[in-house]
C-alpha cells in the first residue's frame, strides 16, 4: 500500500514537470507573425524567454570587455598618495576619533543624569503620597545623593588675608 501511494506521488510530479515544460516550449515556439501582432510589453516579455542573436552575444561581450578595461585602467590611473598626505589623513582620523569619543562621553554623562533626575522625581512623588512621616523618611534615604561642588577659589580677599596675617 505504501509502496504504490509513493509511486503515484512521483507519476503526479512528473506529470506536472511535463505540464510545464509544455507550457515553456509552448511559449518560446510562438511564430513570428503572432510575436510581430503582440504589444511592445508583451512582446518584450516573450522575447526575454528566447536566446540572443549572435550580434546581440557580441554586443554584450563586447561592451563588458570595455567596462573591465575602462576599471583597471582607472585603479592604474589612482595617483599615489604622498607622505605629507597620508600623515594629514592620519591626523585627520585621530582628531575625528577623539571627537567622537568626547561625544559619546558626553551622551553617557547626559544618559546618567537624566536617570538620576527621573529617578529622584519618581521618589519625591512616592513621598509626597506617603500617610506617614516615617514612611516618607525611608523613601528619603533611598534619593540619590546630590554631590555638592566645592570651590576651588580662595573666598578670602587680599585684604582679609594680610589681616588675619597680622591679627
Amino acid at each position: 500500500m505504501f509502496f504504490f501511494y509513493s509511486s503515484e506521488k512521483s507519476l503526479n510530479k512528473t506529470r506536472s514537470m511535463k505540464q510545464m515544460s509544455n507550457v515553456t516550449n509552448n511559449r518560446r515556439s510562438k511564430p513570428a507573425s503572432e510575436i510581430r501582432r503582440m504589444c511592445p510589453q508583451q512582446r518584450a516579455r516573450q522575447l526575454a524567454y528566447q536566446e540572443q542573436s549572435k550580434d546581440v552575444r557580441k554586443a554584450v561581450t563586447a561592451s563588458e570587455h570595455r567596462v573591465r578595461e575602462r576599471c583597471a585602467a582607472a585603479r592604474e590611473n589612482v595617483p599615489a598618495a604622498d607622505a605629507t598626505q597620508e600623515e594629514e589623513r592620519k591626523l585627520r582620523g585621530a582628531l575625528i576619533g577623539q571627537l567622537k569619543a568626547a561625544e559619546a562621553r558626553d551622551r553617557i554623562r547626559l544618559m546618567r543624569l537624566r536617570y538620576q533626575t527621573l529617578r529622584t522625581q519618581e521618589i519625591n512623588l512616592m513621598i509626597s503620597w506617603q500617610s506617614t512621616a516615617q514612611n516618607a523618611i525611608r523613601l528619603h534615604l533611598l534619593m540619590p545623593v546630590k554631590e555638592d561642588k566645592v570651590a576651588l577659589h580662595d573666598t578670602l580677599d587680599k585684604i582679609q588675608v594680610s589681616s588675619e596675617l597680622t591679627g
